[in-house]
Order: structure tokens, then sequence, then C-alpha cells
């Protein structure tokens, strides 16, 4: 290949990764509900192991993670479905005070700017047509999530066939690799379910926080907007800003626009902690990938696999970082990707702590 000229070698690159989009975009009903088999699979991988270690037969233990993730989940959708009553019950009021609320917040960005409200209506407009293009990419979201029926089937077998699929990759790979290539196994089956777990630990934080926040400010059904703010957190750095967004569009349909204020002011001290504290302290330090790398992926995910996408994408980044640092070519790819080199510029625990004196410099 080093034969060809540059510009070639780069536009058949260049060729080969818009043939692999394309084929992602093209099979996404396909490998969406593998890929996120996959990523469940390693979030239970810990708990099958654990039954197992107990002489729970394979089989069995399958079956127990599985359903009993279901009926969690279950649970939670439950909840959240016994406190929409009221929201969905009170629906035309909530419709009505928006339209109120946007006529309000209309009168005053007119008489602030002086743009007239023909200018107004036309920007209006255009977000309205912006909004049949959301409501499409929802759509076929959904279209995507009407085979979420296969995800159990799908890691059930996962699971059941784990050493299975570890004795393949041996079989693939040169016998003087092989021990390389178990030590990335046995780190992505430890690190992926632990990150996911954190991931999920700090959901549950948020849903306390934004629902405390949301109670001192006044908003009605606080506990709901704080379950939905927190569950948009499934998606790194960029899920704060949706799941707030979502909850100010609630907020200008059930209450005046003073409390919006309000809520943006609690995202920027929830963002902080987030960003700073929580995420870095819990999830963080297991797959260690920089912001900037998170950030572009969870757009290009989502430009390719839509919301599941952004979901899973990280994950995968995290394996793909440790594949990274066990093979010498791709080390400086691992270390573009990782978060060493600003550890000073961190904010962590120890961090603080030695900043502040509570606890000696070693």
């Amino acid at each position: 290949m080093k034969e060809y000229p540059l510009l070639l070698r780069t536009t058949i690159q260049l060729a080969f990764l818009f043939l692999v989009i394309a084929a992602l975009i093209l099979t996404r009903t396909l490998l969406v509900p593998l890929f996120l088999s996959i990523m469940l699979a390693y979030l239970l991988f810990p708990y099958a192991e654990w039954l197992e270690r107990h002489n729970v037969p394979r089989i069995l233990t399958n079956l127990i993670v599985v359903i009993g993730f279901i009926i969690f989940v279950g649970g939670i959708l439950f909840g959240v479905s016994a406190l929409s009553t009221n929201f969905t019950e009170d629906f035309p009021k909530i419709r009505t005070q928006f339209e109120i609320n946007m006529q309000s917040i209309l009168e005053s960005i007119t008489a602030f700017t002086g743009v007239s409200s023909e200018g107004i209506d036309g920007f209006i407009s255009d977000l309205g047509e912006t909004g049949e293009y959301i409501s499409q990419l929802f759509t076929a979201t959904t279209n995507t999530l009407l085979s979420i029926g296969l995800l159990p089937v799908y890691t059930f077998l996962l699971l059941f066939y784990r050493d299975k699929f570890r004795k393949f990759i041996s079989m693939l790979i040169q016998s003087d690799q092989e021990t390389n290539v178990q030590e990335i196994i046995d780190q992505a089956s430890e690190v992926v379910p632990k990150y996911l777990k954190g991931l999920v630990t700090v959901c549950f934080i948020l849903v306390g926080l934004n629902s405390l926040g949301f109670y001192l400010i006044g908003l009605e059904y606080a506990l709901l907007f704080g379950i939905i703010a927190a569950l948009f957190n499934l998606i790194p750095y960029l899920g704060t800003i949706l799941g707030y967004g979502v909850v100010l569009l609630f907020v200008l349909g059930t209450q005046s626009p003073s409390f919006a204020l309000a809520v943006m002011g609690q995202f920027v001290v929830v963002q902080f902690i987030e960003n700073n504290i929580l995420t870095p302290n819990i999830t963080g330090s297991y797959v260690e990938i920089n912001p900037l790398v998170i950030i572009f992926s969870l757009i290009a995910a989502g430009m390719v696999w839509g919301l599941p996408g952004m979901l899973i994408v990280i994950p995968y980044l995290g394996l793909f970082k440790i594949i990274c640092e066990h093979v010498k070519s791709l080390k400086p790819v691992g270390f573009l990707l990782g978060t060493s080199g600003t550890e000073r510029h961190s904010i962590t625990i120890k961090s603080l702590q030695r900043r502040f004196g509570w606890m000696d410099e070693e």
C-alpha cells in the first residue's frame, strides 16, 4: 500500500470509512439489538459468575440474571408510569399553559430586542420544520427499539456461550499473541461491567439530586422530572443537557416562566457536580476516555444509530482503548483517547483532599 501516492491511499481509506458507515446505517435494525445485548451481557456477567461460583447451573444462572434485570427495568418503568398518571390527566391544561407561557416569552423578546412578531413567527415556523425532522429521527429510533424483545434472548445466549467465544478468539490468533489477547479479554470483562454499574449508580444519585432540587424550587411533578432528567444521563456529558432541556419544556407547560430560570440555575450546579465529581470518580476511573473524544463520539454515534448509538458508544470506546493499550502500534491512539497527561487539572476527590490539606502529600 505504501508504494501508492499519499492522495490515492487517503482516498481509498476515506472511501472504506464511508463504506463502513453506510453498512452500519443499513444494518442498524440487525446490529443495534446485538450490540446492546453485548453491553447488557457485560453488565450482568459479574452476577452470573458469582452464581456459578456457588454451584448454580449456567442455564439457571442466566435465567435468574436476565429475568431479574427485566423485573428491575419493569419496576422502574412501572414507577415512572404511575408518576406520569396525574401528568397525563392534566395534559390539556398543560398544553394551554404552555401556549400562554410561550406567548409571554415571545412578547418579552419582542420588547427587549425590537424584533417584529412576524420575524419571530417565521423563526418558530423554521423550528417547526426542524421539529418534524427530529420527530422522524425518534420515529426511526422507535422502529429500531421494536426489536427490544430480542435483547433478553441475545443476552442469555451471549452469557451461555461466553466460553465458546473466548475459545473462538484463541483459535483465530497466533499462539505467541494468545497471552496478550487473554489479558485484553480479562481486562474488558472487569472494566466494562464496572463502568456500566457506575453509570447506573450515577443515574440513581442524580435522581435524588434532581428531585430534591426541583422540590425545593417548587416544581410540580418534582420526582417525575427528576427521574426523566436522570435517565438521560445514561448518555454521558450530553445527557444532562438533553434531560434538563426536556424538563424545561415541561416546566413551560406547567408553571410560570420564572420557574424556568430556576431550572436553568439548577442545571448549571448539577452539570458541574456530574461532570467534575460524580462521573470522574465513579465511572471515569474505569474507561478513562477524555471528554473531547466522548462528545465527538456521541454526536457521530447519534448520526449513525440515533439514541441507541449514543447509549452504547462509550463502552465500546472503552473496549477499543483497552485493545490499543495492548497493541504496540496502537498505543499512541490509546494515549490520545485517554485522560493521561491532564491529571493536575482534573477535579477529583484526591485532588480536593490535597488542595485543602485533608491528606498528607506522598
